[in-house]
């Protein structure tokens, strides 16, 4: 009947304890938890994450890059106006001496008004580049090429994302499963120092059990009080993530299980390749390289600009009568590279030389991801036959400590005994926990790895 006791007797300290050290935890575990599922954390994580947000941020000003590029297409109009104040003249005069004239014997003097001191003109001027030399089309093309790395840059953040919240969350769960199993261990701690008092107050074991017994139940409450400022700490760790305050408590509503992998690592790999976004974002640095080429190649190509358009002024303002005219014009210029001193050719050949080691860094990233790939498989794998050995193990620790606390009842053995059993079931119960812990993880790698939930 006393065996059967010590459980209920657990329990209730566990309660007690429980309720004892409510008042010394952090603000976020004292106030009121709330629910949350792992699909609701990333919805919250896109939302309102502030990395996602910066690299969104990347994707608009790319966008806003190619529309200027291709705004340079349609040409551009110019409306260019002056005004210019000169200092004030005194007109002037002109004479005719006699005789120049026929007819006229005697000299003609001509008095001129004094000009304007305000000179003014107004134009309207539209330009087309009829030819560029494929400076344009390149800059349209490089502006593109960089709006898709940023699209990839940004659904590789979006990834990386989708594995911290889920390594968060799974963390914090791991943290609450850490104070279950320590306050199960303080409870069996506390009912195994009431019993060594009992028996050394009865005269049956030796004052060194009790001693024990208090170590071992100081030893399991200090266990305790780092198992709950763990779960502060992931607490924290995830609310940041999420974008919400440090001090917000989350209380996870799913459990971590073992969900198998079916899908044969060449698919995965092959998967990978498909859809990685390093990949995506790797072959838009390529063709922004390669238009790069075109840029460079541009400048030492013909180009042709028409331009015109209506023009109104008084520019004769410096004459006597400062007559205001209006009128247009059109022009077509056009611009031939001679000789820039080796310029273009170098440029042209730097060009050329990234494009090469842009290439040749692919086969480097695509082994990286295959990598990436079986390293996570593996580990996947490992977690799970660890998994499966710490269930064994926990019943093996269990019957032990129940074979421990019989053989301590009926005074064959020392309470060193039953601490040591306590010690190994906990050991057990901690590995099992992690196992299942490493087990979650390993399975977000290999999604992030693949780059999309695997089966």
């Amino acid at each position: 009947m006393r065996r059967r006791l010590y459980p209920l007797a657990g329990l209730c300290a566990a309660a007690v304890l429980a309720a004892g050290l409510a008042g010394s935890l952090p603000p976020a575990a004292a106030q009121a938890a709330r629910p949350i599922t792992l699909a609701e954390a990333l919805t919250l994580a896109a939302q309102n994450n502030i990395a996602l947000r910066v690299a969104a941020f990347e994707t608009t000003v790319a966008r806003a890059q190619l529309a200027q590029a291709e705004g340079l297409k349609s040409g551009q109009l110019v409306l260019t106006a002056s005004y210019t104040r000169i200092n004030e003249r005194e007109g002037g005069t002109i004479v005719i001496p006699p005789g120049v004239i026929p007819g006229i014997p005697t000299p003609i003097t001509i008095t001129l008004p004094p000009p304007t001191p305000n000179i003014y003109s107004a134009a309207l001027t539209y330009q087309y580049a009829l030819h560029s030399g494929g400076r344009i089309e390149s800059q349209i093309a490089l502006a593109q090429a960089n709006l898709k790395g940023a699209e990839a840059t940004l659904e590789r953040a979006r990834q990386q994302l989708v594995l911290d919240v889920k390594q968060a969350y799974f963390q914090l769960l791991l943290a609450q499963a850490g104070v279950e199993v320590g306050v199960r261990i303080l409870a069996a701690a506390e009912e195994n120092l009431r019993v060594a008092r009992a028996r050394v107050a009865a005269g049956v074991s030796p004052r060194f059990d009790e001693v024990q017994a208090e170590v071992n139940f100081a030893n399991a409450r200090q266990g305790l009080i780092r198992a709950r400022t763990t779960v502060a700490l992931a607490n924290h760790a995830l609310n940041a993530l999420l974008a919400l305050p440090l001090d917000t408590a989350l209380q996870p509503r799913e459990m971590m299980t073992l969900v198998p992998v079916r899908t044969p690592v060449d698919a995965l790999v092959r998967r990978a390749l498909e859809r990685r976004p390093e990949l995506a974002e790797h072959r838009a640095r390529v063709e922004a390289a390669l238009a790069a080429i075109e840029i460079a190649r541009s400048n030492g190509r013909p180009a042709l600009i028409l331009s015109g358009g209506p023009n109104y002024g008084n520019t004769t303002g410096g004459s006597a009568s400062g007559v205001v005219a209006t009128g247009w014009s059109v022009t077509l210029a056009a611009t031939v590279p001679l000789f820039d001193g080796g310029v273009t050719a170098q440029r042209i050949r730097e060009a050329e030389t990234r494009v090469e080691q842009l290439r040749a860094a692919e086969a480097q990233l695509r082994q990286g991801i295959e990598l990436d790939v079986r390293r996570a498989l593996l580990n996947f794998a490992s977690a799970a036959e660890e998994l499966a050995a710490a269930d064994k193990i926990i019943e093996q620790a269990q019957e032990g400590l129940r074979i421990a606390n019989v053989r301590f009842t009926a005074g064959v053995s020392t309470n060193l005994e039953v601490i040591q059993a306590q010690s190994a079931l906990s050991q057990a119960e901690a590995n099992r926990i992690q196992a299942l812990f490493n087990v979650n993880l390993a399975r977000a790698q290999l999604e992030r790895a693949v780059g999309s939930p695997v089966e």
